[in-house]
């Protein structure tokens, strides 16, 4: 998505240097970002340069999302339905490949509180014609029966083969377990990490509930950890 951002406004040089600044304040987590940020700084000292990278990076995100797709799509292609959650890039484009093969999928989004970005990713299918069911996280154990499988990306792979991604996806792995549904993970490389440990961060308590009580305590965390023995397989390019 920074990519699509960055390309419109190539020549405008310091609203991009802008970006990149409130991107390293609130992103640094994200392993790809961080990578990919690393590679924008660097051809930015040429304007062609700059294109160039915008450019070919772009082709070059479509062809590994195509690579993974050919990878998971042995595991999809008698599957009729899965349930994801937040909205991930990677999975956006591996169910749009899929509905092209097969246009009677069925997606179930979760929402994905506190931001809701699975109300974004819901949209979004819906729109390219696929039967999308929004519903809280909350219902998780209600509609993991009725699907064929679990699926979702990965904000970060540690190096010890645990997947860090959006919060609700452990309870997501261990529902798939308990009901011997697949969980698949389908992320790129970009996403590997030297770490081992992920520490969980609380981000601001007033997005879940406003008011203040002696005797209230609100935790609001993003992203959690999700053991490996709980998903069936990452796919990578």
């Amino acid at each position: 998505m920074l990519n699509s951002y960055f390309l419109p406004i190539q020549k405008n040089k310091s609203e991009i240097l802008r970006s990149i600044r409130l991107v390293k304040a609130r992103l640094v987590h994200f392993e790809a970002i961080n990578s990919y940020i690393k590679q924008l700084q660097s051809e930015m000292k040429s304007e062609s340069g700059l294109l160039i990278f915008l450019r070919s990076y772009s082709i070059q995100q479509k062809e590994i999302v195509y690579i993974i797709f050919k990878k998971i799509y042995p595991h999809l292609k008698n599957l009729s339905s899965v349930l994801t959650l937040s909205r991930s890039g990677t999975v956006l484009e591996i169910l749009k490949l899929w509905h092209q093969k097969n246009k009677n999928i069925r997606v179930v989004v979760c929402e994905s509180r506190p931001k809701f970005e699975g109300r974004l990713m819901a949209k979004e299918l819906a729109a390219i014609g696929i039967k999308v069911e929004l519903i809280t996280d909350a219902m998780l154990g209600l509609f993991i029966p009725k699907v064929d499988a679990g699926i979702i990306g990965a904000d970060i792979v540690l190096s010890t083969g645990n997947v860090v991604n959006k919060v609700g996806s452990k309870a997501l792995a261990l529902l798939c377990r308990e009901y011997k549904k697949p969980l698949f993970v389908v992320t790129t490389q970009s996403k590997l990490s030297k770490k081992k440990v992920f520490k969980p961060k609380k981000e601001n308590p007033k997005e879940l509930f406003e008011k203040k009580s002696k005797n209230l305590a609100i935790s609001n965390i993003y992203f959690e950890e999700i053991d490996k023995k709980f998903i069936t397989k990452i796919f990578m390019e």
